[in-house]
């Protein structure tokens, strides 16, 4: 009971605080996500400042820090910078692959 209770209370003190962690974890973080996701040739889902994009990674330039993404009909391409995103998800294999063939009879 104690444990639990100091784990609420470490939460609220890093919440309330903010972040402890260095800047340079979360970027290894999306570099490493971006590259299992180019190996696994899977869709991701990408939250940046104002907008979102969902699309397949065709290219990832490391020295630029920045991705080229395609949507699902692969008539929009878009250059994303490392640094404007601040989330990126694997979409599920039953969304990418419905949202394909959607594509495919259109």
């Amino acid at each position: 009971m104690i444990n639990k209770f100091q784990q609420i209370i470490n939460k609220m003190h890093h919440f309330l605080n903010g972040r402890d962690e260095p800047e340079h974890t979360e970027n290894n973080s999306l570099t490493s996500t971006i590259e299992e996701a180019i190996q696994k040739q899977t869709a991701v889902h990408l939250i940046l400042s104002e907008t979102s994009f969902t699309g397949d990674i065709i290219k990832y330039d490391s020295d630029r820090q920045q991705i080229i993404v395609k949507n699902f009909a692969k008539n929009v391409s878009r250059i994303i910078r490392i640094s404007d995103i601040q989330r990126i998800r694997f979409v599920p294999s039953t969304v990418q692959t419905a949202q394909k063939n959607r594509f495919k009879k259109e």
